[in-house]
């Protein structure tokens, strides 16, 4: 009875590792096929989305694999292994093998298709910032217009000026200002145009954050997920290729 509970555990082992490989890479692909149902053609915020999503998961498949061929190799070190027949097409080997070169190839079509949606998502978030701040500099302009002709009118009528400083209870500093405007509306129009200035400085500041915060996010987002797409089309390729390769027959010479 130990004997055969001793030879179970091993025999056990192997029919997990090899359905927690299987099961591992059936739901990868059952994520891909239901990414899928989401699709948005013709909009690169999803395009990008749904590469990085299939990266990001592309190493389940290959701990799946992993795991089966561990098993594998068990079987042939307890003795369990069959003796090794041509690969065929209903063995489980031969469509880890094909599955193998199918996600290769895949990975492979993702670094370009990405790199060129994180371009188009970058180009479109620059287009938007330059826009704000199109918009926001013809705002200012019209509120700083608007501003100019209202207090233009108040320092040329007495009476104006009077009342409003009294309303608004302004500071020694802002009374002798606004005298000082009224004698120069030149020094007014200076200090509108210093306004100005500064307040537009402020909108093309923003305007380049934005900028720059997409470029060097497409740049992080095109390196890190293309080069772990290389990485990972280069696994795959390999055990595809490796697979069907050992298991060519060999020539007699």
């Amino acid at each position: 009875m130990k004997g055969t509970n001793i030879s179970q555990v091993p025999v056990q082992a192997v029919r997990f590792m090899k359905l927690a490989g299987i099961i591992l890479v059936l739901f990868t692909i059952i994520n891909y096929v239901l990414l899928l149902f989401t699709i948005k053609i013709g909009d690169p915020d999803w395009s990008l989305n749904f590469t990085t999503t299939i990266v990001e998961e592309g190493i389940v498949p290959i701990l799946g694999i992993a795991l089966m061929f561990c098993a594998y190799g068990f079987e042939e070190i307890i003795g369990l292994a069959p003796p090794q027949p041509k690969l065929k097409w209903d063995s489980l080997k031969f469509w880890v093998y094909l599955l193998s070169f199918f996600f290769g190839i895949i990975f492979l079509l993702i670094i370009p298709l990405h790199i060129s949606n994180a371009v188009a998502v970058s180009n479109e978030a620059v287009e938007i910032a330059n826009q704000t701040a199109k918009e926001e500099k013809e705002t200012l302009a019209e509120r700083l217009d608007e501003q100019q002709n209202v207090i233009g009118d108040m320092l040329r009528d007495k009476q104006k000026l009077e009342s409003f400083t009294r309303k608004r209870q302004l500071s020694e500093e802002q009374i002798a200002n606004l005298e000082k405007f009224k004698s120069n509306p030149n020094a007014f129009k200076v200090k509108v145009e210093e306004v100005r200035e500064t307040l537009t400085k402020q909108i093309e500041r923003k305007q380049q954050r934005e900028i720059q915060k997409s470029q060097l996010s497409t740049f992080h987002s095109s390196i890190k997920i293309g080069l772990t797409s290389l990485l990972l089309a280069s696994c795959y390729l390999t055990i595809g290729w490796s697979g069907f390769k050992g298991n060519k027959p060999r020539r007699v010479r």
